[in-house]
This record gives C-alpha cells, structure tokens and sequence, in this order.
C-alpha cells in the first residue's frame, strides 16, 4: 500500500513536470516562431532602408550636382553683369564725350551765326577743335543712324574741310576758295550744320537717359 502511495505521488509529480514541459516547450515554440517572424520583418526592413538609403544617396548627388549647376549659374550671371557694367559704363563715357562735344560744336556755331563772331573768326579761333570734336561723334555708329545720310555727308565733308567752311561774314568764299570748295558756290550756313548736331545731340542725351533709368 505504501509503494503504491509514493508511485502515485511521483506519477503526479511526473505529470506536473510534463505539463510544465509541454507547456514551456509550446512556449518557446511560439516564441522562436515569433522571433523568425521579426526576423525576416527585420531582413525586409533592411532591404527597404538598404533601397532607400541608395535612393537618398543618388538625390544627395544629384542635389550636390544642382548645387554645383546652380553656383556656376550664379558664377555666369555675374560675369555677364559685370561685363554688362563695364560696357555700360564704357558706353557712358563716349556719350558724354560725344555730348560734349556735340554741345561745343553747337555753341561755337551758333555764336558764329548770330553775329557774335564773324565766321572767318570763328575759322581762325575754333574751327579746327570743332571739326575734331564732331569727328569723333562721326565715329559713333550711333551718329549715322539719327540723321539722313545727305545730312551725314554734309557734316563729313565739313569735318574733312573746315577750312573752307568759313568765309566772309555774309558766308561768299573768295574766287580762290570758290575753286576748291566741295559745298559749292556758297559755305553752308552755321545754322544748318548746328541744326543737324542738335538731332545729333537729342539722340546722345536721349540715349544716355535711357541707359541711366534702365
């Protein structure tokens, strides 16, 4: 009786041990299943990133290349501006230049035609340095293209002869002056040649304002 008292103590024993392991085995069963789960989650993750890390580095190229590309245009504009100042002002200069000397002109004429000087005074005093100043004008492209070509001819060949542009006050030529006078019988009036550097002038002093505002 006693035996079968201890087997039966120990067959309840047994039991709860087995019971312990079938449950711990189904367990760690479970959790083994659950952690190759999270494994192959974890394998698929990282392929993601892996995928995602290679996309992001191919945008941070290309966002370095833009960069790149973006400073260069930068670089370019500059240039171009800074060419186009330099220009502007290079620009600036010769019209005022011109205008300058346009404005001479004009004034010297002008008090030739009033009578404030007679035009053999004015062949003698300023002739010379007007001639000068307008053919630097003549060198603009500017100068052809503000007046008629009759108008151009005309002020070269008074450029290229001042000299016989002036002659007596009443504006007769001697019969020497006469002979080799490319205007004809008559010097041209005063007037007319400063008529024509006014347009002259109007085109310079628009032009240069124009530059100025823009």
């Amino acid at each position: 009786h006693r035996i079968e008292q201890e087997g039966k103590v120990e067959q309840q024993s047994y039991d709860k041990y087995a019971c312990w392991c079938e449950d711990t085995l189904g367990r760690k069963a479970k959790d083994i299943s659950e952690a190759k789960d999270q494994i192959d989650s974890l394998r698929r993750s990282i392929t993601q990133l892996g995928g995602e890390i290679a996309s992001h580095g191919a945008d941070l190229q290309q966002l370095k290349k833009d960069i790149a590309a973006n400073v260069e245009s930068q670089r370019q504009a500059e240039a171009v501006r800074d060419k186009d100042y330099e220009a502007y002002e290079a620009e600036k200069v010769e019209s005022e230049q011109c205008i300058g000397a346009l404005e001479a002109a004009i004034k010297a004429l002008e008090g030739a035609g009033t009578g404030k000087k007679t035009a053999a005074t004015l062949q003698e005093a300023q002739l010379l340095s007007v001639a000068a100043g307008i053919r630097i004008v003549l060198q603009r492209p500017r100068a052809s293209k503000v007046v008629s070509s009759d108008d151009l001819q005309l002020v070269r060949r008074f450029v290229d002869n001042p000299d016989q542009f002036a002659g007596s006050s009443t504006g007769f030529l001697s019969a020497t002056q006469i002979s080799n006078n490319p205007f004809g019988d008559y010097a041209p009036q005063s007037s007319q040649i400063s008529g024509i550097l006014k347009g002259m002038y109007d085109s310079f002093v628009g032009s240069l304002e124009k530059a100025n505002a823009e």
